[in-house]
């Protein structure tokens, strides 16, 4: 059942996040509102599950969530640090404990040095937003393959 729940919170986060860069005003409002709040849930939500697999990681990702979250409104670049952040460490602990397969983790690992990349540059002041979106694909398509496998398939019972 945690896995349906983080796997549907993922693909809320990532929806609300798409449409919001396609609206302005109120409605960009209300949708970075709604993907804040389904990350903010996230990580409480997995917290039980990573526990066991590293406590110190899993309390990490919890906090990097939270900070994302924070900056979320105000600044989106410095969200995208702490998003990078939280992606090491949820796929450090998904790698280490085999909860789902280590494939996953590693693209995301991988997807995750662009990713940076590209919210350095932005927050730099190098390249727009749209100028790096190029760079978030990998990583926003490992999130969503993340989350139909939790959906579909679950966390590895043998982990």
């Amino acid at each position: 059942m945690t896995a349906r729940v983080v796997g549907s919170l993922f693909i809320a986060a990532t929806a609300a996040g798409l449409v919001s860069t396609a609206t302005q005003g109120t409605a960009r409002d209300l949708c970075v509102f709604l993907m804040a709040v389904a990350i903010a849930f996230i990580a409480p939500t997995l917290f039980p599950v990573l526990k066991p697999h590293g406590e110190a990681l899993a309390l990490g990702y919890v906090v990097a969530r939270t900070l994302e979250v924070v900056f979320l409104t105000t600044a989106t670049a410095q969200s995208a640090i702490y998003f990078c952040v939280s992606v090491v460490l949820l796929n450090v602990v998904l790698y280490r404990s085999k909860l789902v397969p280590r494939w996953i983790s590693v693209w995301a690992l991988i997807a995750v040095v662009p990713y940076l990349a590209g919210a350095v540059l932005n927050l730099l002041n190098v390249f727009t937003q749209t100028q790096v979106a190029a760079l978030f694909v990998p990583l926003a398509l490992n999130e969503m393959v993340l989350a139909l496998w939790l959906m579909v398939k679950g966390f590895s019972r043998s982990a």
